[in-house]
């Protein structure tokens, strides 16, 4: 959010080396993202739901990345709007998740997505709101990029000298959600 409080579109320092990329209006498919800043490397909190929006989001962090290079990144969880994204993560670069989101990427990923959107014959209401609710999103050739850590409950992070929990909450938005704490901050990112 700006000093004004509006809710505009792109990165956002919030403070204490915390930043949130924003979409307004929120709605279908335009989740945020968070991005931690440590001492010379950070951690990405989700990726958005194309390539699209994933390179514009990477592109409007990476004077900040120049400085403090992604370390790792986190999906809260597998809804494609916080995962799609991935595939334009560094190569090697660590994905947490918990082990019930990683569980539901290799269900439904991209292609799935897709397939849904192009080639289902969902009938004409339900048709008529996935056009208008995932219409402007790309989700052709979008490889999948699932976690490489998961975790059961906890885990801890070390990004640039800080230190990250993440935290399963159990079954609440997906089977597999988790929020990612920043003590130092006193911040919780979901």
């Amino acid at each position: 959010m700006s000093a004004s409080g509006t809710y505009t579109r792109g990165l956002h320092e919030l403070g204490d080396g915390l930043h949130a990329f924003l979409q307004p209006n929120g709605g279908w498919g335009l989740a945020n993202a968070g991005l931690i800043v440590g001492d010379g490397a950070s951690l990405l909190v989700d990726t958005l739901f194309d390539l699209a929006l994933t390179r514009e989001m990477l592109d409007a962090m990476a004077p900040l990345l120049g400085a403090s290079p992604l370390g790792a990144a986190v999906n809260t969880h597998a809804n494609g709007d916080h995962c799609f994204g991935n595939a334009l993560l560094p190569q090697g670069l660590p994905i947490h998740a918990t082990t019930a989101a990683a569980a539901e990427m290799r269900a439904a990923p991209p292609s799935v997505v897709n397939a849904l959107m192009k080639q289902a014959d969902l009938g004409p209401e339900f048709a008529a709101f996935a056009r208008d609710a995932f219409g402007a999103f790309a989700f052709e050739g979008i490889e999948p990029r699932e976690p490489t850590e998961v975790f059961e409950t906890e885990a801890e992070l070390s990004v640039g000298g800080r230190t990250v929990r993440l935290m399963t909450l159990g079954p609440a938005h997906t089977d597999g959600d988790a929020i990612v704490h920043v003590p130092d901050a006193d911040a919780v990112f979901t």
